[in-house]
């Protein structure tokens, strides 16, 4: 899950920014282990999380859907097997992690076409107003420029359109946001470093969910980018949360 768009600057970024360098280097690396992590590392849940991501897209008969950081195509696989949308189009910045989906998605079946192609979420390549709705999961904060990327979905978005932002989040009960960033700090990187041999890739990762805005704040992100009837709701304790913003 990962898409690009900035230059990279000449002095390091800090830990947990990201940068189109950094970004691509990482999901590059470990895409082929990618799947396997997020089954460990999750326990499984992340399956959860993105069947509760498809409900959210209240997806139409006939409809056109474009999933951004498809990465190796989890969420595009999911809104197509729904059997609603007359087409999924998932689109990522990294040809590694794509290689995967194209792989996975010559076992789907039905009636919902998907196809999958490189693309910067800050930059689409599509036409104003082409979709119904527009999905996202774990890539937002691999995003060098949200703002962009928000544009970018309004911009392609049909009027009364509506973007899913499926992300890690920030627990509010203490005592569990404690040992979740512990997890995040300690398993995360052993699972990840176990998995590819990249340990370093994962304690990015964990900075980069560390640093996310909390659910409060990326709601007014939405907000100031022009979207309207903004929601989330927190699952896993608020260990992540789906947002819903609508054009």
């Amino acid at each position: 899950m990962s898409q690009m768009g900035e230059e990279p600057t000449e002095s390091a970024p800090a830990p947990g920014q990201p940068t189109s360098e950094r970004v691509h280097g990482i999901f590059s690396g470990i895409a082929d282990s990618y799947d396997l992590f997020n089954r460990m590392s999750s326990l499984g849940i992340d399956r959860f999380w993105r069947r509760a991501a498809v409900r959210e897209a209240h997806l139409k008969s006939g409809s056109r859907v474009l999933d951004l950081c498809a990465g190796t195509g989890d969420l595009a696989m999911a809104l197509a097997r729904e059997g609603v949308a007359a087409e999924v189009v998932g689109s990522d910045f990294v040809p590694e992690m794509l290689e995967v989906a194209q792989r996975k998605m010559v076992r789907h079946v039905g009636s919902t076409s998907i196809s999958f192609c490189q693309a910067d979420a800050q930059d689409l390549p599509f036409e104003d107003s082409s979709f119904d709705t527009v999905t996202v999961a774990f890539g937002v904060r691999n995003l060098p420029d949200r703002s962009a990327n928000f544009a970018e979905v309004l911009r392609v978005l049909k009027p009364g359109g509506r973007y899913v932002v499926l992300e890690f989040s920030r627990p509010g009960f203490a005592p569990w946001r404690g040992l979740y960033h512990f997890y995040l700090r300690n398993v995360i990187p052993t699972i990840g470093g176990a998995l590819s041999g990249d340990r370093e890739s994962f304690v990015y990762l964990n900075d980069s969910i560390l640093q996310f805005p909390t659910q409060t704040q990326l709601a007014a992100e939405l907000r100031h980018a022009g979207f309207a009837a903004i929601s989330w709701q927190s699952l896993s304790g608020g260990i992540v949360a789906i947002h819903t913003a609508v054009k």
